[in-house]
């Protein structure tokens, strides 16, 4: 997959001198459910969960904003004056520029390679979004909790992970008893080790 990050460093140090920039700790709302988007983010540092929602308002883990990434989402919606259909929330904490809808709308002019990140950025959204697909009508409740916790080790670069079975089960859309069975059996074929709070990929 093509790289999805803002290539131009010099646009990113702009952008940033122009809006500043934001620290947030972990757990930090960016973009609720519902909400008009007034500022698209574009992460300098830390990690950044988007989640979706069903009809019944069960959420499920849609994919992670790295540092570099913005979310496609929030661009969309802010230049189209809608509401937000995602919620975003900061992982650990985070450094973000946040850019208004009309400065962004304007840098499509001036940079060509905003707009060729914005492209990027819809891409690989969008093949994300065809692998959650994939993943919940296909993958097997194991094979999905896997995915979920090597994914997260990638990001956070440890096979120790800080991570509950209710954060799991929040992510993939799945009950927390069946999560717990799951790990549980995992545990039991080497795959995993379970500690209280933390979770070890072998």
């Amino acid at each position: 997959m093509e790289s999805k990050k803002l290539a131009d460093a010099s646009l990113l140090r702009q952008l940033a001198a122009e809006s500043g920039t934001s620290v947030l700790p972990a757990g930090q709302v960016i973009l609720n459910f519902h909400t008009y988007i007034r500022n698209i983010p574009i992460v300098l540092r830390g990690h950044v969960k988007v989640v979706g929602e069903d009809d019944d308002g069960n959420e499920i883990l849609l994919y992670y904003l790295e540092p570099g990434d913005s979310c496609v989402m929030s661009i969309l919606g802010a230049m189209n004056s809608s509401t937000s259909k995602v919620k975003a929330i900061t992982v650990d904490e985070t450094e973000i520029v946040f850019i208004r809808p009309e400065r962004a709308a304007a840098l499509i002019r001036e940079h060509p390679g905003w707009a060729e990140y914005i492209f990027k950025l819809y891409q690989s959204r969008f093949e994300e979004l065809l692998q959650v697909v994939t993943k919940v009508n296909f993958k097997k409740l194991d094979d999905r909790i896997l995915d979920l916790l090597e994914e997260k080790a990638r990001l956070f670069d440890t096979r120790l992970l800080s991570v509950t079975h209710q954060e799991i089960a929040g992510e993939i859309g799945s009950p927390r008893e069946a999560v717990s069975r799951v790990l549980k059996k995992l545990e039991n074929e080497g795959a995993v080790r379970l500690f209280r709070g933390k979770i070890e990929l072998v």
